[in-house]
């Protein structure tokens, strides 16, 4: 019986807008398949709820941005104590000293991103591969991991152009029609 994909996106609060790239980066899949996207709630959660949202998940995506911010630090340090596979991205902006000792700790590689594009091009190219699981634990026919494969080498020779970014709704999701749509343009504003 193929499995539900379960991710856990932890963002910090300036990065917001930034898990609707990992929504747009799911649907625009070739395959249909059960996905579940976790976060911790706007109005918070105990640390019980944040391990209960976690301890599960196939991946977490934690991004990073300006200033390192609760609960993004509880879900980080609850991902590694749960040994969940963990994706850190890093958006390419300069960091508060809290943000920037967070990451001299964290031991670990970060991805950076530049735009909410690459963001979800990067999300994109690492579900090609989880899809792709060995045991097929998701269900795919091979005409399915066909399309994610040819999906996959269409992301990498088309690489977006820095500052154009997808169109989104932060809190929600949307379906463009990619074949018949317009590009949309979308500015991110930082404020410090």
């Amino acid at each position: 019986m193929a499995e539900k994909l379960r991710l856990f996106v932890s963002a910090t609060h300036d990065l917001e807008a930034e898990r609707a790239a990992i929504g747009r980066a799911i649907a625009d899949l070739p395959v249909q398949i059960g996905v579940e996207i976790r976060r911790t709630p706007l109005a918070g959660a105990s640390y019980d709820d944040i391990f209960e949202l976690i301890a599960n998940c196939d991946r977490v995506y934690f991004l990073l941005g300006r200033d390192i911010s609760a609960p993004a630090g509880a879900e980080w340090v609850l991902s590694w104590k749960l040994e969940r596979s963990i994706l850190p991205l890093r958006l390419a902006v300069p960091r508060t000293p809290a943000a920037q000792e967070f990451l001299r700790q964290s031991f670990v590689e970060w991805t950076t991103f530049r735009s909410r594009a690459e963001l979800a091009r990067i999300v994109t190219l690492d579900l090609t591969r989880i899809l792709n699981h060995p045991t097929n634990r998701y269900g795919l026919t091979v005409s399915d991991l066909e399309l994610l494969s040819l999906h996959a080498q269409r992301i990498r020779r088309h690489a977006p152009e820095s500052g154009v970014e997808p169109g989104g709704a932060e809190g929600g999701g949307i379906l463009l029609d990619t074949a018949h749509g317009e590009e949309l343009d979308d500015e991110l504003l930082i404020t410090s």
